[in-house]
């Protein structure tokens, strides 16, 4: 049986996928395909390498910063350009193609000029997650095999379909890391927020579609934390283990009921 672990997008908040993927290896939950969307796309990136350990993984995005990750750009297009999340992942994992990895991983992005999900799973690993983290107005769009993409969060933000269809497992864990993180958002304020606003509820209406698809759900309680917050690093990691922790059970014995 292969067991699929599906993360979510959610920016800074996808941090608490760490702390989930911490709780199932420590409990014995294999995974053996990953597939993710914007910033789960990146934390399946780092971890399906398997060039390092979660410990590894953990220590390091504790501190993490956004101008590790991203810089200003004179462009129209957008007002970040995402060239250094794609620089980020290559000083991780280096020209690392999808056929390298330890684990399976396919990664979610959006065809701007269609709407349509494009499912990324082979050639190089950085400049797909690029695209995927490329929400727009806030990022410039990628091109990408020869299409313009933009976040796949507009397509597919809780992408179980992938891990089944595209992927081929019998068993999906869908985490969603932005349970709760609607509540006392407030009004937004400028155009930034207005972006991010949009693209959140448009996630949020696919994620709720695909999570009835999932043979179990994690969800994150991220209440407070906003998708921009990378300062909740270890309050992220926390409730990512928490959450974890309280799937276990039902986890554990569908698991076994299946095996």
């Amino acid at each position: 049986m292969k067991v699929g672990i599906t993360l979510s997008g959610g920016a800074a908040r996808c941090i608490a996928h760490l702390g989930v993927l911490e709780v199932f290896k420590k409990a014995g939950i294999p995974v053996h395909l990953i597939s993710g969307t914007s910033g789960g796309g990146l934390v399946g990136a780092l971890y399906a390498s398997g060039r390092y350990s979660l410990e590894e993984l953990v220590r390091s995005v504790s501190g993490l910063n956004w101008w590790q990750v991203t810089h200003p750009v004179i462009s129209r297009r957008g007002l970040l350009s995402s060239d250094r999340i794609r620089r980020f992942v290559q000083e991780w994992i280096g020209e690392m193609t999808f056929d390298q990895t330890t684990i399976p991983l396919a990664i979610v992005a959006t065809d701007l000029r269609t709407g349509g999900k494009v499912v990324l799973k082979d050639g190089p690993i950085a400049p797909a997650v690029q695209a995927s983290c490329s929400l727009p107005v806030i990022f410039k769009p990628t091109f990408y095999g020869g299409r313009l993409l933009i976040d796949g969060g507009y397509a597919s933000q809780l992408p179980v379909r992938v891990a089944k269809e595209d992927m081929g497992a019998d068993f999906v864990v869908a985490v969603d890391v932005n349970y709760g993180g609607m509540e006392g958002a407030g009004t937004p304020r400028n155009m930034v927020q207005i972006a991010i606003q949009l693209a959140s509820l448009w996630a949020r209406k696919n994620a709720e579609e695909e999570a009835q698809r999932a043979d179990g759900l994690v969800r994150v309680n991220v209440a407070g934390i906003g998708l921009t917050d990378l300062r909740q690093g270890r309050e992220l990691l926390k409730r990512g283990r928490l959450a974890a922790q309280s799937a276990l059970p039902w986890l554990e014995k569908r698991l076994a009921g299946i095996a």
